[in-house]
């Protein structure tokens, strides 16, 4: 199910609720500045079906003005780690971006990249950008134009893109990848060279130029959020694209277990992999790694995903978002980055003008 609703920082603006059988219905108030909507998107797991309602809710949200977002991932058990990934892929401007790694039973590395799901016919392009949403795709086809081609619509070949875009579907074509997974068992240090993927301490002009595009997204979790929704975080946390991780630590879980079945019935569940975040840490409390803090008592590390702000839910998650005091504390970080950003931009206003005085001052004397 996907719940969304647009906020801002004194009231909720609409929204609506889409589930297995129901269809979304969007806000229809335009009584708020543009400036303070906020998109607030609730997943509470991951599906072929979830990802349809996120992309409808983004949809509807943009369309509504939201020039920021609060993805609540709160007991969001997890789901198909493949829709997880796709949903992240989407806000992810870089597609050399590591998303997490597969570690297999003998120890390989497979670096799961954005541009895996570029090349999918399902991507829907990089969202939550002022940057076009097919942009991510065309630097692929700039960087390895040998690895695209295209095909007419409707010849039966997966692709992304329909790139003749008029009413005559005889002339439509479709853009299509010939792409090769990567080897689980290339070095990082191979698949840096060789694939061009980009580790998390990456950093370029381009990249940097595409976080002043970037909406700001601030993510909700709990002590629910397990699995493929603690990768979801992760990925954006640890690419630098969520603003901040407001609620309570995460589950721990990032192993993969396959049941074999026995004779008698029953089954044997054997760990068969595991899946790390961009950063290499674990998911999974791996040999009872953590310590207790001193102060707190609590267990830190270890596991899990620990918060940047801490918010507990001790009441529970309320069905209405203007009701929670998490997503109250999403808002007032939101709205603390907002005054950061218009402090820095008065002061860099300041010091041109006072540069620009101080040149006409010289070539007056001059």
């Amino acid at each position: 199910m996907v719940q969304y609703e647009l906020l801002s920082s004194s009231s909720v603006v609409g929204g609506g609720t889409i589930g297995d059988n129901t269809e979304i219905a969007g806000s229809n108030s335009n009584s708020n500045n543009d400036k303070n909507k906020v998109g607030y998107i609730r997943l509470t797991r991951f599906s072929g079906k979830a990802t349809e309602g996120y992309l409808n809710a983004v949809k509807t949200l943009e369309d509504e003005g939201a020039q920021s977002y609060i993805i609540d991932l709160r007991n969001n058990y997890g789901g198909v780690i493949q829709e997880a990934m796709l949903t992240a892929s989407t806000l992810l401007g870089d597609p050399h971006a590591i998303l997490c790694y597969l570690m297999n039973a003998r120890g390989g590395f497979t670096p799961v990249d954005v541009e895996s799901y570029v090349v999918d016919e399902r991507y829907p392009g990089y969202l939550l950008s002022k940057e076009d949403k097919f942009s991510v795709l065309d630097q692929l086809v700039r960087e390895k134009p040998n690895m695209f081609h295209t095909v007419p619509v409707g010849d039966g070949s997966s692709g992304n893109i329909n790139i003749n875009n008029n009413n005559n579907n005889n002339n439509k074509r479709r853009l299509v990848a010939d792409w090769d997974p990567p080897s689980s068992y290339a070095s990082i240090h191979e698949q840096v060279a060789k694939r061009g993927i980009h580790l998390v301490s990456y950093a370029s002009s381009e990249t940097m130029q595409q976080k002043l595009l970037q909406k700001e997204i601030v993510l909700l979790i709990n002590e629910g959020t397990a699995s493929s929704a603690e990768f979801f975080v992760a990925a954006l946390q640890d690419n630098g694209r969520s603003l901040s991780v407001v609620g309570t630590k995460s589950f721990g879980k990032g192993i993969i277990q396959h049941t074999f079945p026995m004779p008698d019935g029953g089954g044997l569940k054997l760990t068969i992999g595991e899946f790390l975040r961009p950063s290499f840490k674990h998911v999974t409390n791996v040999f009872g790694v953590g310590f207790v803090d001193k102060a707190s008592g609590e267990i830190v590390g270890g596991g899990g995903i620990n918060p940047d702000v801490y918010c507990e839910s001790k009441q529970g998650i309320p069905g209405t978002p203007g009701a929670d005091l998490c997503v109250w504390v999403a808002l007032d970080v939101l709205e603390e980055q907002k005054s950061l950003k218009a402090g820095a931009a008065a002061a860099a206003s300041r010091s041109v003008s006072s540069t620009t005085g101080t040149n006409v001052i010289a070539r007056e004397g001059v």
